[in-house]
């Protein structure tokens, strides 16, 4: 049986989690926030579409971090789900783990 390959160098590992969480406004638009993230909001006409600019926003400023960072990881896994406020849970948290 082959032995996986250790890394000559230590390995960064770094695991963000935050939720998106959604809500419909007074005049029907929907509003998608992740709160662990200041300014990470965005409207939409519908849910889906709030969720879905809320979590590019959230992939830009990880982006962002990571491109600006002095200790880049090696690898960067994302996986995302949301919640509704006022409503049922949608599923786990969002998260993304830099290796």
């Amino acid at each position: 049986m082959a032995h996986p390959k250790k890394p000559s160098r230590s390995v960064n590992t770094q695991d963000l989690r935050f939720n998106i969480e959604t809500e419909r406004e007074t005049d029907g638009r929907w509003i998608a926030e992740i709160s662990d993230m200041p300014g990470v909001l965005a409207y939409g006409k519908t849910e889906a579409e709030a969720r879905a600019k809320a979590y590019a926003l959230a992939l830009r400023v990880v982006a962002d971090d990571v491109e600006k960072s002095k200790d880049v990881p090696a690898s960067i896994s994302v996986t995302c789900e949301s919640a509704r406020l006022n409503g049922p849970a949608r599923g786990p948290a969002a998260s993304i783990v830099r290796s």
